[in-house]
């Protein structure tokens, strides 16, 4: 799949107008309908068809003087959305043994199953005597023999390697060297040390590298981590008959800690030969932390002294760690991955560091905000003119159900920046820390407890994007907690993360995405029943680093934000012309929840859906989908500025002024050729309020905002007048305080809960021919203290939003993005305006 910048809306395509999921059954197994005979031919064609491939792949291991697998790997399909009976595929007396069972998302959105089986030479005719039983022979109460097992089949073919890959589709392997895990089946029945020397051989033979010291055992597997490509894997599948699973390796935290500080510096030598730096990137991140100890030498060469300050009367050093270690996770990343590969490693951010926080004594609380602006004020002296995000981890415990302080309000007005290029800030969600002490029961609560930690000051900012934790780390290859259970699953909440949940119904939705963050695991001591450990956490640059080793270790919602600024900063290199509410837009955009959070907090109805973005936010992230459209998800962004209010000579007190009205160039066509495809439209709309002077409330909506912004889509029956008609009542239920008719029920979030805050995503789920008329967005205003504090005078004022809009569908061979292209490179660049008087 090709990959395409976004595409810039031109602001003739935006008016300005004044204002006058199919649910599932319970039960049972879900089996389709089959004609026996027909479809145990068929079943049969296909395993014959099998085994010829099978045969072809030994004879091209032979020709190539490699030695050739004896069995057969064999990859079954369900029906999409239908159980595939795969426990029934498993004969451990003849050795036909069931390796993975795999769920795939098909074109329509619906769940596939798979199960890839291995069967030992000579075992075929166990199977194929199952298959003849089927189409022959009946139990007592008529149904055929292994009914439910061969109707579930769906298909069967020859397992090629993706049969095997049972990790995230984005980091199947590649023509390039990487670590993966292969998992090998362990037969009780045999020499474990023999099983394993028999696969160390194939490894030799095809001369793919292995870590010895990493080789872990468990009941009927062991794990290899090895260093391979797709080629070579390829080889090793067609080699030996052992293998089980394959997955993405990340070289443990603890493996690198472990070596001496003579074989880290070579780890740390290769690493910098390896790593390119763009010394004229006008994107820079900026930490916000106790300073930084730039003679590392992963940090000297990225920055120096010339990109760093204080605002707290000491030197820049950092006496206590921590912003050393937020600096190299700000850089690098997941460093145990940079330092495991051989690839080059792209640095296209300048990276500067202002001492916030004092070594020996706190800041008083009232000089937060203060000092905060003071250290906004030095990195602008630092990098002029320059695209900078703000990366702060330092919480306070003073945040009162999320109610607005002088810190957070500081970082509302330093993002605003007075209505001009506005500021980008990543601010951590704060951290549960006493893990064994007051902390202990709400861990021991995993994940339900979390509610009853709120997130710190200043994370209640409403223009800063609020990082939360989840983690995909579970380490099982990790020999010191073989006999441990982790706190999280892969892919669920992080222990650390805090939670909105507490706050009052209104407030803001916080956190708004979930960053790597680490994990715990349970030590089976009652008195401390929790603890971390190096290889659930973030590998990172040591403040120590020439007494006591390079790397250190980072976790929690720190590493999160670390990340976040890391994706944020790659992301401002990207797209140097977007402002910062737009790459505060794209990174809520792209964030998904994982399966996991999903199976966590469930959603029935809209307080479940509350709690779930309360909890994780709009989710984690997507690189891939940030920065990039492809033919068949492009991704629309337009940057624009409306003035909300108005008070004309004359006027007794301000009004609301226009609304935007976008028509989108719509691939009508293509869309209504897809039918009943399923095609995604996801809708963000990020601006950045000006916060109220001397206010710290937040339940009148009208009070602390200076404006609020609202987006809708027109229905499939709403032509332009019909949509800009109720438009205009949800604007006049607002000017007169009511409550308007929401189109609320066809969106996911749905309103009530996305209008929350200066940032707002949901998506609808429709077919093609559905989202084919639906290419009308409205962005309309509603009050704030603009409008009703006229003593101040700011109701003329200009707000700058950015509106996001994406539609994606599993359909291949489709091309969305170059017919858009064309359709807008084709327009007539004339802004129109129309006045529609009130209703």
């Amino acid at each position: 799949m090709n990959k395409y910048e976004h595409i810039i809306v031109p602001e003739s395509i935006k008016r300005a107008i004044k204002y006058s999921p199919r649910g599932s059954g319970g039960g049972g197994l879900s089996i389709p309908m089959r004609n026996r005979q027909e479809h145990a031919e068929y079943l049969q064609r296909k395993f014959d068809a099998a085994r010829a491939d099978d045969t072809n792949v030994k004879q091209q291991m032979t020709a190539i003087s490699l030695p050739a697998r004896s069995g057969t790997y064999i990859e079954f399909a369900g029906a999409p959305a239908y159980d595939l009976v795969s426990k029934s595929l498993e004969d451990q007396k003849a050795g036909i043994r069931l390796l993975n069972i795999r769920q795939v998302k098909t074109e329509d959105n619906q769940e596939q199953s798979f199960a890839t089986i291995y069967i030992p030479h000579g075992k075929e005719n166990k199977l194929l005597e199952k298959l003849h039983k089927y189409a022959t022979e009946e139990l007592r109460n008529g149904k055929p023999k292994n009914d439910a097992l061969f109707r579930s089949i769906e298909n069967i073919n020859i397992a090629l390697l993706k049969a095997l890959w049972t990790d995230k589709r984005e980091e199947f392997p590649t023509d390039r060297n990487d670590w993966y895990e292969i998992w090998i089946r362990i037969s009780a029945a045999e020499d474990i040390g023999t099983q394993q020397n028999k696969f160390i051989d194939s490894l030799r033979i095809l001369d793919i590298r292995f870590k010895e010291d990493s080789i872990l055992t468990f009941p009927e597997r062991t794990v290899f981590l090895v260093y391979a490509n797709k080629d070579s894997l390829t080889k090793l599948l067609g080699c030996s008959d052992q293998l089980a699973e394959l997955r993405s390796g990340r070289v443990l935290t603890g493996f690198l800690f472990d070596e001496y500080r003579g074989e880290q510096q070579e780890w740390v030598e290769d690493l910098r030969e390896r790593t390119q730096i763009n010394h004229n990137s006008d994107s820079v991140v900026c930490v916000l932390d106790s300073g930084v100890n730039n003679g590392h030498p992963l940090l000297e060469p990225i920055i120096p002294e010339r990109n760093c300050g204080s605002v707290v009367g000491e030197g820049i050093a950092d006496r206590d760690g921590h912003g050393t270690k937020m600096c190299g996770t700000v850089i690098y990343g997941d460093m145990s991955s940079c330092l495991a590969s051989t690839q080059k490693i792209q640095i296209d951010n300048q990276v500067g560091s202002i001492k916030l926080y004092p070594h020996d004594r706190p800041n008083p609380k009232e000089a937060w905000g203060f000092l905060t602006e003071q250290a906004v004020s030095i990195s602008e002296i630092i990098f002029p003119r320059k695209n900078v995000c703000y990366c702060m981890a330092i919480t306070a415990e003073d945040s009162e159900q999320g109610k607005p302080t002088s810190w957070s309000g500081a970082v509302d007005s330093i993002a605003y920046n007075n209505g001009k290029a506005g500021r980008l800030f990543m601010v951590s969600a704060g951290n549960i820390k006493d893990i064994n002490n007051l902390d202990k029961e709400i861990i021991a609560d995993y994940p339900n407890s979390h509610s009853l930690r709120q997130i710190q000051n200043p994370a209640q900012a409403w223009n800063s994007l609020t990082i939360g934790a989840f983690t995909d780390i579970v380490a099982i290859d990790s020999p010191d907690l073989r006999n441990y259970d982790r706190v999280a699953p892969r892919g669920g909440i992080s222990p650390f993360s805090r939670t909105s949940s507490l706050w009052e119904k209104g407030a803001l939705i916080k956190p708004e995405v979930m960053f790597e963050g680490g994990n715990l695991y349970k030590t089976n001591d009652p008195q401390f029943p929790f603890d971390s450990h190096q290889d659930l956490e973030l590998m990172t640059t040591n403040k120590n680093y020439q007494v006591s080793g390079y790397f250190d270790t980072i976790n929690a919602t720190s590493a999160a934000t670390a990340l976040a600024s890391n994706f944020a900063g790659k992301l401002q290199a990207r797209y140097p012309h977007l402002w910062a509410e737009s790459i505060r837009g794209l990174i809520v955009h792209s964030a998904k929840w994982t399966r996991c959070m999903e199976m966590q907090f469930p959603v029935r109805d809209r307080g479940d859906m509350e709690r779930r973005l309360r909890h994780c936010g709009y989710g984690v992230p997507s690189e891939e989908r940030a920065f990039y459209s492809t033919e068949n998800g492009l991704t629309y962004v337009a940057q624009e500025i409306i003035q909300p209010f108005i008070k004309e000579r004359g006027d007794t007190s301000p009004k609301m002024n226009e609304m935007h009205f976008f028509e989108l160039p719509w691939p009508r066509e293509i869309l209504e050729q897809l039918a009943e495809t399923n095609v995604t439209m996801r809708v963000t709309l990020s601006y950045f309020i000006e916060p109220a002077p001397g206010e710290i409330g937040w339940k009148d909506k009208y009070r602390y905002a200076s404006c609020g912004l609202r987006f809708d889509v027109n229905k499939e029956d709403e032509d332009q007048t019909t949509f800009q008609s109720r438009i205009n009542k949800l604007i006049e239920a607002e000017e007169n305080e009511e409550r308007g008719k929401n189109d609320s029920t066809r969106w996911l979030i749905g309103s009530d809960n996305r209008n929350k805050g200066s940032i707002h995503s949901d998506e609808l789920n429709l077919t093609a021919a559905q989202l084919a008329a639906c290419n009308l967005i409205a962005v309309y205003p509603i009050g704030g203290w603009w409008k009703t504090r006229t003593n101040l005078k700011q109701y003329n004022n200009k707000l700058r939003y950015s509106l996001i809009v994406s539609l994606d569908t599993p359909a291949e061979n489709i091309d969305l993005y170059n017919v858009v292209k064309t359709k807008i490179e084709t327009m007539i660049n004339i802004p129109v305006e129309v006045e529609i008087p009130i209703n």
